[in-house]
């Protein structure tokens, strides 16, 4: 499989250059997100409990059909589906009495069969429970939607389908660990620190994590910040002042007054400066923030779940991964106003 070039995002330490990052937004999805900028997003980003094996092909033949070659569509595809799943996390911390509930189904099952019980999904579900697998944000949600037939729960096995498909899910534990699950991880793309303070926490940009990007000038390729760009950021967005420069949704239009970054640090093991809590799974160099939130409307919004998340933005130049590139100046007409 042909692999994608890879290229380090950078600033200039000039203060007079406008290579830097000057707005924060605050965005319905976490930061760092992939952009897509050629493909319908809805048809080639995973459907909702896709399996790889069939998304990989799929995607394939529609990046085919829009010009690229089978190795190239092949590169852009893994690509797509290892970004999908690298910026959201799996959980398999739910109780050992949802995988007893889930084991019972498959045995009552594999003795009886499912007759007219439950659809694939639901069989997918009781393997992956008690077998302990880890669970996607987009699965556990599905479990805790799983409490609308709890109604159904309560009937001894045999009788109709309901108490086979209710252990299939994890049964009473499983269904409620899923719910408390569920607003945890809405919760920790930022962190609502103090609710009476109004203070939200969390990564700001993350080190070394490797973003699809792909425009007509370069084609299809890869960026990330290395954690030496990323302290660059830091100390330029410190000395502009730009910590009250804050938007919503990277929209130039819709600046938030009354939004103020007080806190910035980036992760430094050999300082002894530890990952922010709740993040500490995210690489060495990575940037975190909080915020004060003063503006009544943005304060709602966090607490609505309508914004989740911090995303950079600015001007940035690049030189492909071991080598300088020759095209600088191209490129950094080409990323004006990229966002991140």
């Amino acid at each position: 499989m042909k692999k994608l070039p890879v290229y380090e995002m950078l600033i200039s330490d000039d203060m007079d250059s406008d290579l830097m990052v000057d707005f924060i937004a605050l965005v319905d999805r976490p930061a760092i997100k992939k952009d897509f900028v050629k493909f319908n997003d809805q048809f080639v980003e995973p459907a909702k409990g896709e399996r790889k094996d069939d998304f990989i092909p799929r995607c394939i033949s529609y990046v085919v059909s829009e010009g690229k070659d089978t190795e190239q569509a092949a590169a852009i595809c893994y690509s797509m589906w290892d970004q999908h799943f690298a910026e959201a996390e799996s959980w398999n911390d739910y109780p050992e009495a949802a995988v007893e509930n889930a084991k019972t189904a498959l045995r009552w099952a594999e003795e009886n069969g499912w007759g007219e019980c439950g659809e694939a999904t639901g069989k997918i579900r009781a393997n992956q429970i008690a077998n302990k697998e880890k669970l996607s944000r987009e699965t556990i949600a599905r479990m805790s939607a799983f409490q609308r037939h709890k109604q159904n729960s309560d009937r001894p096995l045999g009788e109709g389908c309901g108490r086979l498909m209710w252990l299939s899910w994890g049964g009473d534990e499983g269904i409620a660990w899923a719910e408390r699950k569920l607003k945890q991880i809405d919760r920790e793309a930022f962190k609502i620190q103090d609710e009476e303070k109004r203070i939200i926490s969390g990564p700001l940009m993350v080190a070394n994590q490797k973003i699809f990007r792909t425009d007509p000038e370069l084609g299809d390729y890869e960026v990330f910040f290395s954690p030496e760009t990323i302290k660059k950021i830091a100390i330029k967005m410190a000395k502009k002042g730009f910590h009250n420069n804050v938007n919503l949704m990277h929209n130039a239009d819709m600046k938030v007054p009354g939004v103020t970054l007080f806190e910035i640090f980036q992760s430094d093991k050999a300082r002894g400066i530890r990952p922010m809590k709740g993040f500490e799974d995210l690489a060495d160099g990575t940037l975190f923030g909080s915020m004060y939130v003063e503006n009544d409307v943005a304060w709602q919004m966090v607490k609505d779940g309508m914004i989740k998340g911090f995303s950079v933005e600015g001007n940035f130049g690049m030189r492909k991964k071991d080598e300088y590139n020759e095209q600088f100046e191209k490129i950094v007409e080409i990323l004006n106003s990229t966002t991140f």
